[in-house]
């Protein structure tokens, strides 16, 4: 029998929201008040699903794995906030920002607070100090290629710079993105005090899951049913994003359509035209179906990292979460 995927995220989600609301304090309300509504927002919740159900395949038990996928998905939420206030986002999940609606120095203080809540939710929970060591390891070195990814991409924003290789955008978007899933995977199976090896090999699943993952959700800003898709079609290219589909359009357009391309996406407003206009061209120069093709490809190099797992039915879950998250339209 098929999995039913949507039930699986909906039971999964749901013990994970739960969880999430019995780590974040009461008082001050003012403090921790805005803290919960962010986290009542929503989303996927797919880096603690990942958690559960590679610590599942490895033989864990939920209350084994469940302080460590809480704790990565605050840790997700955490630079959810800063993330905004660096991009100026003024909306977030469908609602304003908490720089939007509280003012910058109140919404970096927030998220200030929802990191402290990351460690807490660990250091309060039974876990001998030895396995607890070894997590902070794991998890810090995660957390850190999440910072460094963020800030080499704005360093390029900084620069004003496109002169990006496709090594350099990996080497970014794996930091950024896929660092978080790899480590969610990981503690999985650290939960289950699996082997380095398989540690190692879960984590390679995850950073390659996370890649196809951002990838495809760059190729879905330029082309979603804009009736399914939440944010805005084309806001990458209003944003100026570095992507790979930015990356290969401007390395095989002529040079004076490049040179076009590139004042548009330097341009610190641009018009639904020009918008419309860089769509065009990633279309007709292949660069929507290159980021397609190889967000496919990680997806089957993640998938050959999970013969690490022995049992069929339980590697079958995360190939069909793998599946699951790159053929999705929103």
């Amino acid at each position: 029998m098929a999995l039913d995927m949507e039930s699986y995220l909906d039971e999964q989600s749901k013990l994970v929201e739960g969880a999430l609301y019995k780590e974040i304090p009461q008082e001050p309300e003012y403090i921790y008040g805005m803290v919960r509504e962010f986290i009542s927002r929503g989303g996927k919740r797919i880096r603690p699903i990942l958690t559960l159900a590679t610590a599942d395949a490895f033989g864990a038990k939920k209350e084994d794995a469940l302080p460590y996928a809480v704790a990565i998905e605050l840790f997700h939420n955490f630079t959810l906030i800063h993330d905004d206030i660096e991009d100026s986002s003024p909306m977030r999940r469908g609602k304003p920002t908490l720089h939007m609606q509280f003012g910058i120095p109140i919404a970096i203080n927030s998220g200030d607070a929802l990191y402290t809540v990351v460690w807490h939710t660990l250091i309060s929970k039974k876990i001998p100090p030895e396995k607890l060591t070894g997590a902070f390891s794991r998890l810090l070195n995660g957390y850190t290629s999440v910072v460094e990814g963020q800030g080499t991409e704005l360093e390029w924003y900084r620069l004003k710079s496109f002169n990006i290789s496709e090594k350099d955008y990996f080497h970014m978007a794996t930091g950024k993105t896929g660092a978080l899933m790899g480590v969610s995977c990981e503690m999985g199976a650290y939960a289950a005090n699996a082997p380095e090896k398989e540690c190692i090999a879960m984590r390679n699943f995850g950073e390659k899951l996370g890649l196809s993952f951002q990838i495809k959700d760059d190729v879905l800003n330029l082309t979603a049913d804009p009736t399914k898709y939440k944010k805005k079609i084309g806001e990458d290219i209003d944003e100026g994003k570095r992507s790979l589909i930015t990356m290969h359009l401007l390395a095989h357009l002529p040079e004076k359509e490049r040179k076009r391309a590139l004042s548009i996406l330097l341009a610190e407003k641009k018009s639904e035209e020009e918008i419309s206009e860089i769509i065009a061209l990633a279309k007709k120069y292949g660069s929507i179906d290159y980021a397609l093709s190889i967000s496919n490809k990680l997806i089957g190099e993640a998938k050959s990292c999970l013969s690490a797992i022995k049992e069929p039915k339980k590697r079958a879950i995360l190939e069909a979460l793998a599946d699951y998250m790159v053929s999705r339209e929103k």
